[in-house]
């Protein structure tokens, strides 16, 4: 039944990372649903698994940028181990510490994203990271605290049969 809540969890962040992320976008400044579906399994799972987990998600995102085929991968595998090794000890559940929690891991991910998006051109890419990816990451704090309180509220099914899997 566990593997029941993790599709669908995939599933409905796909659905609002293609259907709704655009639509409430600010601007060039969007939330990433993706990357909070790797940090929400990398809170309750091993680091490992994760990063295969994440590296799975990314490649599905490359699917639409052939191009840069690997770098959603490679960016999100990194998140996915990042965040599971830190994650797999006691997280506070204020919102305070997921929001910083939620921005800081996107900001990352977005920054190791633009420095090979944007290789060799440093003034592009600091223009990207200040102009895009901070807002961008603090917009998909928000959806990620409100989405993890909504799974609290829930009585977080996903997260709890996700959290039995690990142990």
């Amino acid at each position: 039944m566990r593997w029941f809540y993790i599709i669908v969890a995939i599933l409905v962040f796909l659905l609002m990372q293609v259907a709704l992320a655009d639509r409430i976008a600010i601007g060039p400044i969007a939330p990433d649903f993706l990357v909070l579906v790797v940090a929400f399994f990398a809170l309750y799972r091993g680091a490992v698994l994760v990063a295969i987990f994440g590296f799975a998600i990314g490649f599905l995102a490359d699917l639409s940028n052939p191009e840069f085929l690997g770098l959603n991968a490679l960016t999100k595998s990194i998140l996915g181990f990042t965040v599971g090794k830190i994650g797999s000890k006691t997280v506070p559940d204020n919102i305070p510490f997921m929001f910083v929690m939620f921005m800081s891991v996107t900001f990352g991910h977005d920054v190791v994203y633009l420095l090979f998006f944007h290789w060799p051109h440093p003034g592009s890419t600091l223009a990207a990271i200040f102009g895009t990816a901070l807002p961008s990451s603090a917009y998909t704090a928000l959806f990620g605290v409100l989405i993890h309180k909504l799974l609290a509220m829930a009585g977080t099914e996903v997260a709890e049969s996700v959290g039995q899997e690990r142990q």
